[in-house]
């Protein structure tokens, strides 16, 4: 095997700065171990972060201690993804819900803000609907339940076709750099992160394409979503209408995955959401601004009572 090969395939490495935060436990009913960061006073309100399609809990790293200075916070490893196991199942939404839920079970939670990111705010979204009783606010980064627009991406819809999307993925593999480069469809500029973080994504996207488990679980979970979402979509508009929940839905300005017109709708159909956009900046809002995303972040959470 290559030397790059070599390091590929070593066990993922949590951002430096994250490493003492991280734990692991196996909820109950469920046979599978789910890896997380956890930080904050256990009596402070808890928030759980929630990442997106192919990512893991480190999209949080420049957020997660700032704002455990007023929350117990958490961020997990979703089920397939990062240093959780990767279980042979079918990744389906109520699949991922039902571990999410599991995992709060096992810690005594019963109540908690969710922060989720693209797929992570579409989980969010859905755990707010089905279970309104445990969740005390939501934030919403590039992605939410109600779907206005079809996606338009193209790298997405050609991952959703069986074996094209799977030779796609797995072809990356013989070039680091052009795994590393399919980042610019998720960031407004790549180029200008600080070095450390490019030199952390560059080994986290090669890791990600090395891993036959998390490439399992990638194809389950992007081709039962797409149908998930569209089958919601004629009765959520009343549902999200009867949705109490404090809701804060924030965009990057370059985001195009979720877009404005999306955000916009949300805010006619369900009550108590505000909306901010963040300029500079694509999908990953919390990672190129972070700074600006804690600004809005804790203010709306001491504006509603949540801090």
């Amino acid at each position: 095997m290559k030397p790059k090969q070599t390091q590929f395939t070593r066990p993922m490495q949590p951002w430096p700065a994250q490493a003492k935060f991280g734990k692991q436990i196996q909820p109950k009913k469920q046979d599978f171990t789910l890896f997380y960061f956890e930080s904050g006073e256990e009596s402070q309100l808890p928030l759980l972060m929630l990442h997106g399609l192919g990512d893991e809990a480190d999209t949080w790293r420049h957020i997660f201690q700032p704002l455990a200075d007023d929350f117990h916070t958490l961020a997990i490893d979703l089920p397939g993804f990062g240093r959780s196991d990767k279980p042979d199942v079918d990744y389906s939404p109520q699949f991922l819900m039902a571990s999410i839920i599991g995992f709060l079970d096992a810690l005594n939670i019963n109540r908690t803000i969710l922060m989720g990111s693209s797929l992570g705010g579409m989980l969010a979204h859905g755990l707010a609907v089905a279970f309104p009783e445990r969740v005390s606010g939501l934030i919403l980064v590039g992605g939410a339940l109600y779907q206005a627009d079809k996606i338009q991406d193209r790298s997405i819809q050609l991952m959703q076709i069986p074996l094209v999307g799977e030779w796609l993925y797995t072809r990356l593999r013989k070039n680091p750099d052009a795994a590393f480069n399919t980042l610019n469809s998720v960031y407004h500029h790549l180029e200008k992160l600080p070095k450390a973080d490019r030199d952390f994504l560059y080994t986290r996207v090669n890791q990600r394409v090395w891993s036959d488990g998390q490439r399992r679980a990638y194809f389950s979970t992007l081709r039962n979503l797409i149908p998930w979402m569209k089958s919601i979509q004629k009765d959520l508009p009343s549902k999200l209408r009867r949705l109490e929940i404090p809701t804060l839905v924030i965009r990057g300005e370059h985001d195009g995955l979720f877009s404005e017109t999306q955000a916009d709708q949300l805010l006619n159909l369900q009550p108590k959401v505000t909306k901010f956009t963040i300029q500079d900046a694509g999908h990953l809002p919390h990672q190129e601004a972070p700074e600006a995303f804690l600004q809005i972040t804790t203010a709306w959470l001491k504006d509603n009572g949540l801090r």
